[in-house]
């Protein structure tokens, strides 16, 4: 196996390079059957010295799982982050609140992704990264609350449960849900997620409603 993996299937360059670093035998498997689903030939790696073989740049891709209500895990995290400063990192984690993606974000993930939603939501993920080196200029216009909706669609909720919620009825949802879509150019609810979460990692991007991050539903 080449040490530089093409992914253009994923949204990348073809010169990209896109790794594995999961400390389980099991779930390294899992994440590199995924990704191969998606037809991407993914190399794999128990700890982050294993990247050191690699040559991994801006345009490089780390699958990075972890446990963000950890925070020895979060710490690695962040060193992995300060070592690595230019490839971007996607999250696996067992599934948290909205304040621990924020924390997430902040030690220096591109985006995340929940254990139960790997199958549907990573390679989704991995191909929403680059959206991140384009939001300095495409920033969208994002309402406040197509941003309290997004908060919650993050974490897992239906249109459902996120109009009960938000005290509106569901068409309401639905309607920013559509309006969120175009704005952001993603064609799913998962797309929408990364992309938003992508946007949260930009300076100066509007924040989000600080009780509402808080809010455990």
């Amino acid at each position: 196996m080449s040490k530089r993996e093409a992914v253009p299937s994923m949204g990348t360059t073809s010169s990209s390079t896109l790794v594995v670093v999961a400390g389980t035998e099991p779930l390294r498997r899992r994440l590199v059957a995924v990704m191969a689903a998606a037809g991407c030939d993914v190399p794999a790696v128990a700890r982050q010295e294993g990247l050191a073989e690699y040559e991994l740049d801006a345009r490089s891709v780390l699958i990075f799982s972890c446990d963000v209500d950890l925070p020895a895990d979060v710490t690695a995290l962040r060193r992995m982050r300060k070592s690595l400063p230019e490839p971007a990192i996607v999250v696996v984690s067992p599934r948290s609140t909205a304040t621990a993606v924020r924390r997430t974000l902040d030690a220096g993930a591109d985006a995340l992704v929940f254990e139960p939603e790997i199958d549907v939501a990573l390679a989704a993920s991995v191909r929403a990264v680059p959206r991140r080196l384009r939001a300095g200029v495409e920033r969208p216009n994002l309402s406040h609350r197509e941003r309290q909706v997004l908060n919650l669609v993050c974490e897992g909720h239906t249109n459902a449960e996120i109009a009960e919620s938000l005290f509106l009825a569901e068409s309401t949802i639905k309607s920013h849900m559509a309006s969120i879509f175009t704005k952001l150019g993603v064609h799913s609810r998962k797309e929408a997620g990364a992309a938003y979460m992508d946007l949260l990692t930009v300076p100066n991007f509007p924040p989000t409603d600080p009780d509402l991050e808080e809010m455990n539903v």
